[in-house]
């Protein structure tokens, strides 16, 4: 499989992780092994981002000061846990992508357990978009050139400093307490959405 571009927001001088988290997050707990979140949608950076901070960071965007990052990662030997596949990993489709992080905690530690080096889910923040969860540290490697190490290297861009989140992926935002689009629609349709840029609707 080629790889992908995929993006993330860190405001360190590398977006990558070698020491265990500190806090919690959607797919590790506090002091798990290294966790890497990226995001398969340009906007899914700034929905992530805004949906943590809480609906009030939308009343006033040019505070807000993203630090881009883009990385190309290769999808292969990654877990792919969809609406359609969770049940068979333990999980209910509305906990893959529920406010309540404890199912998908347990899920990620069932994984890295097996042996898995992450996994690909739908975005809690942005439905109709999927996000890249990467288990153990990862080093920067320059954009243009191979990784040495291709399991512990990404090759990774600096992508802008101090960038407004687009005024767009305000209504695409999936709050905390909100319902899932891509959910529900996956529930009534039996597949999930993709997203369509606001531009073209």
């Amino acid at each position: 499989m080629p790889l992908v571009t995929a993006y993330r927001h860190a405001p360190w001088d590398t977006p990558w992780r070698a020491s265990p988290n500190r806090e919690q997050g959607r797919f590790h707990r506090a002091l798990d092994s290294p966790t890497q979140y990226l995001c398969l949608h340009p906007l899914g950076v700034a929905a992530e981002l805004l949906r943590h901070l809480g609906a009030a960071a939308a009343e006033d965007l040019d505070t807000i000061a993203l630090r881009l990052w883009a990385a190309k990662v290769d999808l292969d030997g990654l877990t792919r846990i969809d609406f359609d596949r969770c049940t068979g990993f333990g999980i209910t489709p509305a906990e893959l992508v529920g406010d309540d992080y404890g199912p998908t905690q347990a899920l990620a530690e069932r994984l890295r357990g097996g042996g898995a080096a992450g996994l690909i889910a739908p975005s809690a923040a942005l439905p109709g978009t999927e996000m890249v969860i990467l288990f153990g540290p990862r080093i920067l490697s320059p954009f243009l050139f191979d990784p040495v190490d291709p399991d512990d290297q990404l090759a990774t861009a600096h992508a802008a400093e101090r960038a407004r989140p687009a005024d767009e992926v305000v209504s695409l935002v999936r709050w905390f307490g909100d319902a899932h689009v891509g959910l529900a629609e996956w529930q009534a349709g039996g597949v999930m959405p993709v997203l369509v840029d606001p531009a073209l609707r």
